[in-house]
C-alpha cells in the first residue's frame, strides 16, 4: 500500500473542528455531554465509585507537548495523522475522518453507555489487547508504562502480559481503574492515535485493505471481516441478529460522507444506489 496524507482540505477541516483559542477539546465534564436512560447524568460509567457531575478532565497539556488550545491541537493533528500514515503506509484522510466520527477530536470524549474512551473511542477491553498487551508489537515499553499509569494494584513490568482483571470492568479492579485508565488515555492522544492505526491496519488485511470493509470490522468487530467483499461484512453480522450490522452500515456511510463532503475525495460514489451496493464504497486505506 502507498501512503496517502490529508489533502489541504483534509487540513482544513480539522482546523474548522479544532478552531480558537479555548479548550472544549481537551477540557470538559459531564455537563458538556447528553445522558440517556441508563445513564442519565452523563458521568463516566462503569467505575467504582462513580466520578461525579462536577469532575473535569482534562488531557495534560505537558504530556501533549504543551498542547494547551483547540488551535494547537488541531494542527498537532494533522502533523500525528500524516505522521501514522507514512509509519503504516495508510491514507491519512480515511483515518482523520474516523477520529472525527468516533469523538469529533474531542480528546476527554467517552461514552456515557460504554468503556469507549479518547480521540479513538476504544474500549476498555480493546485498550487492554491493542496497547497493553501489545498483542501486535507495536508499542514500546514507555507507551504501555503511560496508559497504565497510577493504576490500582498493578505496576508494569517489561516481558510480562499484563492481568486483564486489572483493566476490564466486568472485574472489580477493572472498575476502580476505569478512571484512572480513561485519563491516561485522554493525556496521551498520539498512542490512541497509533492504536488506531495499528488496528486499522491488522483489520484491513483481512481486505485486501478495502476501506469500507475494514471500517465496518471496527465498528462491528473484525471478526466479521472475511473476504474483500463488503457486502460478506454486512452479511456476516446479520447472522448476529437484532439488526447489529446497521449501526456499522451507517458508520461507515458517515465516514465515506465526511470524506466526500470535507477531504475532497470527489471521486467517490455515495449516491443512495451505490449505499445500497455496498461495494462500491471501495477507497483503500492506502
Amino acid at each position: 500500500m502507498a501512503v496517502t496524507k490529508l489533502t489541504k482540505a483534509g487540513e482544513e477541516f480539522i482546523r474548522s473542528k479544532c478552531n480558537g483559542s479555548g479548550n472544549s477539546k481537551l477540557r470538559g465534564s459531564a455537563a458538556d455531554k447528553k445522558g440517556y436512560s441508563d445513564n442519565p447524568t452523563a458521568v463516566l460509567p462503569y467505575c467504582s465509585p462513580l466520578t461525579t457531575t462536577s469532575k473535569i478532565w482534562l488531557s495534560n497539556p505537558d504530556i501533549n507537548s504543551g498542547i494547551r488550545t483547540n488551535d494547537e491541537l488541531g494542527e498537532a493533528l494533522i502533523k500525528l495523522y500524516n505522521k501514522y500514515a507514512e509509519i503504516y503506509q495508510m491514507d491519512a484522510n480515511i483515518m482523520a475522518a474516523q477520529a472525527y466520527q468516533e469523538s469529533a477530536y474531542i480528546v476527554w470524549n467517552y461514552a456515557v453507555n460504554s468503556t469507549a474512551s479518547g480521540i479513538s473511542q476504544f474500549t476498555a477491553g480493546t485498550i487492554y489487547g491493542i496497547v497493553i498487551v501489545d498483542k501486535y508489537n507495536e508499542f514500546t515499553d514507555n507507551e504501555r508504562k503511560a496508559i497504565t499509569k497510577n493504576t490500582i494494584d498493578y505496576t508494569f513490568e517489561s516481558g510480562k502480559t499484563p492481568p486483564k482483571n486489572k483493566f476490564v470492568v466486568q472485574f472489580s479492579t477493572g472498575k476502580k481503574n476505569r478512571a484512572i485508565l480513561h485519563q491516561n488515555i485522554i493525556d496521551n492522544p498520539e498512542i490512541m492515535i497509533k492504536a488506531q492505526f495499528v488496528y486499522m491496519k491488522k483489520i484491513s488485511t483481512k481486505c485486501n485493505g478495502l476501506a469500507s470493509c475494514t471500517l465496518f470490522g471496527y465498528s462491528r468487530g473484525p471478526g466479521y471481516v472475511k473476504s474483500s467483499s463488503y457486502s460478506d461484512a454486512i452479511a456476516a453480522a446479520k447472522g448476529a441478529g437484532n439488526s447489529y450490522e446497521n449501526e456499522g452500515i451507517i458508520y461507515v456511510y458517515r465516514i465515506f460522507k465526511n470524506l466526500y463532503d470535507n477531504f475532497g475525495y470527489k471521486h467517490l460514489d455515495i449516491t443512495k444506489e451505490a449505499a445500497e451496493k455496498f461495494d462500491k464504497f471501495n477507497a483503500t486505506l492506502g
